[in-house]
């Protein structure tokens, strides 16, 4: 006998950036700005999960390195993340929901 199991979406999404300078700067903002975060350390790679939505402001992490840094850069970092992502001019998110649909 087939049981008909409703799926729910889930809201989590998730990303795993190398251990860098970006990366620790990365990490200590969002921890600032969003303490609801799941952030792990795990040898060389911090593993950063959450509800919704991960933003990270590229040009803040560079204002907080003393250098300019632009999105592909700061992407060799980011090894692998799950959910929708976006890049834009200065920030790369993931998102749980479908912006595409939503505009």
């Amino acid at each position: 006998m087939t049981e008909n199991k409703k799926i729910e979406a889930r809201n989590t999404v998730g990303l795993v950036l190398m251990g860098s300078e970006e990366a620790d700067v990365a990490v200590e903002m969002l921890r600032e700005e969003r303490p609801d975060l799941r952030i792990t350390k795990t040898n060389c790679y911090y593993m950063i999960e959450g509800e919704g939505k991960i933003e990270i402001d590229v040009n803040e992490v560079g204002d907080r390195l003393g250098r300019a840094l632009d999105v592909p850069s700061f992407l060799v970092i980011m090894s692998s993340y799950y959910g929708r992502a976006q890049v834009d001019e200065h920030k790369f998110g993931v998102y749980a929901e479908m912006l595409q649909l939503e505009e």
